[in-house]
């Protein structure tokens, strides 16, 4: 005998078991929501640009001017400005940031951005309460949903780290998306489709979730002859348009192993480890103690360093084996835990390094659209309590609770922001083997008076962690210098520019470590490479100009090597032609050969450029006396007199008959 099949329903029966919820229901449970954010993120706006913002805002020209060049710029170009590298492209998240600097006039001051980014977390959770709303048909399940999620620490990457403003405005786009293909039928909802998506995916990449949540809400929750296509080819047509459009800049991906060391594995050791995380993710998500702003290398050991961390990746692929199973299973048990868990995976995807690797291994930001769905979970296992006659009041006496303590770790963790010293000391704290919160810690503590030492060590323990971290090599050897342990800082320049060869501040820095201990040619070297590498590094250029002018200047003071000496003064000019102090040595060697009338015009040229040089008066008066010009000469001592008073000079200008 056959079995009579039963057509899908909507995941919650919502004509049969929906509870009345008024417009006025409705907006004291957002104004609830809402004024509870805002005490959990109220300290938020004291954190400064650290981290990724100063590089995104403080030293982007695109974003400084609302101009129609600027915008081209934007639309054309990559996300990072200064590391035109990454392969990311969204303009819209750069025109948000124009939009504080230049229109908002907010200029490099955090509060504003801060406050722009906090506005679209709250209109996200608002979303995230009616999706609950279109799911659990209950205002008070929908409320709890929206609370655990806005409350959570992890999100405090996206929210109270400026730049995560992209995973902000990537899943303002997703949510709004499936929102509109829920509840709508019309054809304004299908052109909110196309919109949300656009906003989504020219905001961030990993909106392109967009149509396969829409399948998955369609494939458990919908009938399916209710299906229609229009919805799925509006989402098309906005990420047909963004591929074009970034086709149009050329990306180039580059992946930095510091960044993502999968990226430096093999296939299934680099998969395995990317379970591992995942596990770490799940690990956060129930028990948010230890946050921190980095995961780079060695946070998370690859699969096949041995012992425990090969075991725990193990681990994570079966227990995530489980819930995959666990989930499937669920399709016919109960829509809301399907469609939550499909959420979960679905939105993880596009970060998870499994289909594809991407700039980093793991991110807290990166659970901040999929965290929509553990939370969904959370929320159906309160659910289950209450239908299985757990009591209802204790129930949503420990959500309150729970909410009011992810708010209150919220909280806490937004102190970690504040400056990059407290950002890194929790990093490392969390951390220890992660070599860049190491070095970046380090860099912090240089900046404090009487903190140098410390900061070494910081640089030494990253390169413990990593012998081959050219970014620390090259932090130590600044440090070093700055200390005047010239040949270590030597040595570790070296270093740097051995493991990363086109390093050009590495070589810019290693030159002038060289120039201060006499090795001139060595020095001039060094500063070539930083310009075949970089050529309009203005810094090396004028380094360069100033190797060659100092090297002029050792090899005037060698007999018989003069000429050689005035070449090397006249290439520093041809880098650098405006160098007064080159002009200044160039007649002084024109001085020595006897070419008076040379050496009047460089001395000349030198003061125009800048006419505090004393010496170059000086030089200049006793040229001008050799030519028979003397009460030019007279002028130009009393001149270095001015600037340097001296008591030769004023015997020269008594025998002169000067007054």
């Amino acid at each position: 005998m056959s079995k009579t099949r039963v057509p899908r329903r909507p995941a919650a029966s919502r004509r049969e078991n929906q509870q009345p919820a008024s417009r006025r229901g409705h907006a004291w449970r957002l104004a609830l929501l809402w004024v509870v954010l805002a005490g959990a993120y109220s300290n938020s706006f004291d954190a400064g640009l650290v981290f990724d913002n100063k590089p995104v805002i403080a030293e982007d020209p695109r974003i400084q001017a609302a101009t129609a060049r600027n915008a081209g710029l934007i639309l054309h170009g990559d996300y990072w400005y200064r590391a035109p590298t990454s392969g990311l492209y969204r303009p819209l998240t750069t025109f948000s940031y124009l939009f504080n600097y230049a229109v908002l006039g907010n200029d490099a001051n955090p509060p504003g951005y801060h406050a722009i980014n906090l506005a679209l977390h709250a209109g996200n959770a608002t979303l995230v309460y009616f999706l609950g709303f279109e799911i659990f048909a209950s205002p008070l399940m929908s409320l709890a949903l929206a609370a655990m999620w806005g409350l959570h620490p992890l999100a405090t990457e996206a929210v109270t780290n400026i730049v995560g403003r992209a995973d902000l405005l990537a899943a303002l786009g997703v949510l709004a998306g499936l929102l509109c293909h829920m509840k709508t039928r019309r054809w304004a909802g299908v052109a909110g489709i196309g919109i949300a998506q656009a906003v989504g995916i020219f905001s961030k990449e990993n909106a392109i979730v967009l149509p396969a949540l829409m399948v998955l809400y369609d494939f458990r929750c919908r009938p399916r002859k209710a299906w229609r296509v229009w919805p799925y080819a509006s989402a098309a047509l906005a990420i047909a348009l963004f591929f074009a459009m970034r086709a149009a800049t050329h990306p180039h991906f580059l992946i930095n192993f510091q960044e993502n060391p999968l990226s430096g594995a093999g296939f299934f050791a680099a998969r395995l480890t990317a379970f591992k995380v995942i596990g770490k993710f799940l690990w956060l998500f129930v028990w948010p103690a230890a946050l921190a702003a980095d995961y780079s290398y060695n946070a998370v050991p690859l699969f096949g360093s041995g012992g425990w961390e090969d075991w725990k990746a193990l681990l994570c692929v079966v227990i995530c084996a489980a819930v995959l199973a666990a989930w499937a299973h669920s399709f016919k048990r109960s829509a809301p835990l399907f469609f939550f868990a499909g959420f979960f995976w679905i939105a993880l995807l596009p970060t998870a390094n499994l289909l594809l690797l991407i700039g980093a291994i793991m991110a807290e930001r990166f659970l901040y659209l999929p965290m929509v769905g553990l939370c969904g979970c959370a929320v159906v296992g309160l659910k289950w309590l209450i239908e299985h006659r757990a009591p209802a009041r204790a129930v949503w006496t420990g959500a309150a609770i729970l909410c009011l303590a992810l708010g209150a770790r919220t909280y806490t963790r937004n102190m970690d922001w504040r400056d990059g010293l407290t950002l890194w000391t929790s990093a490392v704290e969390v951390n220890p083997n992660a070599a860049r919160a190491h070095n970046n810690l380090g860099y912090e503590l240089e900046q404090i008076p009487g903190r140098l030492p410390d900061a070494v060590a910081e640089y030494q323990t990253a390169l413990r962690i990593r012998p081959d971290y050219p970014e620390a090599y090259y932090s130590l050897g600044n440090a070093l210098l700055r200390m005047g342990r010239l040949p270590e800082a030597i040595a570790a320049f070296q270093s740097a520019v051995k493991y990363a060869p086109r390093f050009a501040e590495a070589h810019n820095n290693l030159g002038g470590a060289l120039l201060q201990s006499g090795r001139f040619a060595d020095a001039i070297g060094e500063f070539q490479a930083a310009l075949r590498i970089q050529p309009d590094f203005a810094e090396a250029r004028h380094n360069l100009a100033s190797a060659h002018n100092q090297l002029g200047n050792a090899l005037a003071q060698t007999a018989g090597r003069a000429g050689e000496a005035m070449a090397e003064y006249q290439a520093a000019l041809r880098i650098e032609p405006g160098n007064a102090e080159a002009h200044a040595n160039l007649g002084s060697a024109f001085y020595a050969a006897g070419a008076m009338e040379q050496a009047i015009a460089e001395y000349r040229t030198a003061l125009r450029l800048d006419p505090r040089l004393a010496d170059a008066h000086f030089n200049l008066a006793q040229a001008l006396l050799r030519t028979g010009k003397r009460s030019e000469a007279v002028g130009e001592l009393q001149a270095a007199d001015r600037i340097r008073p001296d008591a030769e000079i004023r015997r020269m200008l008594a025998e002169l008959g000067a007054r």
